[in-house]
């Protein structure tokens, strides 16, 4: 039984005649009644009667018209669904990311991604940069996203690059300032991540350089954490200007000299040949990462 057989019996019972369903199926009516005859033989079923001249449906025929409805409704979805998977419309997501942008910029992404494609289902999971990584090895994320440095392949690793930005707490004296050195930094209380954070030793040596007495009265593990610190008044910190931006609202920010690197990179799998879907998002997640995203 052939997709054509069902749907020239379904376009024949809806119009009534053989002239009309040709019309609309764009095929002669010897082909039409050809491809009726030969659905009758595959089936065994008296489908249609001819009386007065006109073509008359069986019983039989308005039952297996049902069942019919259903097996084209169903092949009609199959054939709407391949559409959208083929389109980047439909399909499964998973990214695993480190937890200070899994809460903030990636949802932010996904649910601009997600606006267009209905039939999108997302799972991300939020874990420490090195277990990202060991993630990625077994093959179970279209993508992920991991702060530097990182053990991985460089042909699978998009890396984005940030300055960072001195933060304090409003009305702090230093905010008159234009731009924020080590020196002005001297004995001043503040938050850093931890001692093994390459941003901690990017500014152990860059206090050293300037003679300057680096107070570091908290260490934290996450720049949103180190955020709130600094808007309690317990000291100043230093934060990426696009990933951790919204968590900093109502602090003030200042370029800070020397240059501190903040490096995080988009990983995809290694052996793996990404889906339409994750190679479009994970182009608008890189753009995300280098220019930040509007709610």
């Amino acid at each position: 039984m052939q997709i054509r057989q069902l749907e020239c019996f379904r376009t024949l019972m809806l119009q009534g005649t053989m002239t009309r369903t040709a019309e609309l199926l764009g095929m002669s009516q010897p082909a039409i009644s050809s491809t009726i005859a030969n659905l009758e033989h595959e089936t065994g079923l008296n489908l249609f009667v001819r009386k007065g001249g006109r073509l008359q449906p069986t019983p039989e025929a308005r039952l297996f018209l049902v069942e019919a409805e259903r097996a084209l409704e169903a092949v009609e979805k199959t054939a709407r669904i391949a559409q959208e998977i083929r389109s980047g419309k439909r399909g499964h997501l998973a990214i695993a990311a480190y937890a200070s942008v899994s809460i903030n910029l990636l949802p932010r992404v996904v649910a601009r991604f997600a606006r267009e494609r209905p039939g999108l289902q997302v799972k991300i999971i939020s874990r420490s940069s090195q277990s990202v990584r060991e993630l990625m090895t077994s093959q179970q994320f279209d993508l992920a996203i991991a702060e530097l440095p990182l053990d991985y392949p460089s042909s699978n690793m998009h890396v984005v690059s940030y300055e960072c930005q001195c933060m304090l707490p409003p009305g702090h004296p230093l905010a008159q300032l234009d731009t924020i050195t080590p020196a002005d930094l001297s004995g001043v209380p503040f938050v850093s991540l931890f001692k093994g954070d390459p941003i901690y030793q990017q500014l152990a040596t860059a206090f050293s350089t300037y003679g300057a007495h680096w107070n570091v009265v908290a260490e934290t593990e996450f720049f949103s954490t180190a955020c709130e610190l600094v808007r309690s008044g317990m000291g100043v910190g230093l934060i990426d200007p696009v990933i951790s931006l919204p968590l900093a609202e109502g602090l003030i920010l200042k370029p800070f000299t020397p240059s501190i690197t903040y490096d995080v990179a988009v990983l995809q799998p290694l052996h793996a040949e990404p889906s339409q879907l994750a190679l479009e998002f994970a182009q608008l997640l890189r753009e995300a990462l280098k220019n930040g995203i509007q709610a």
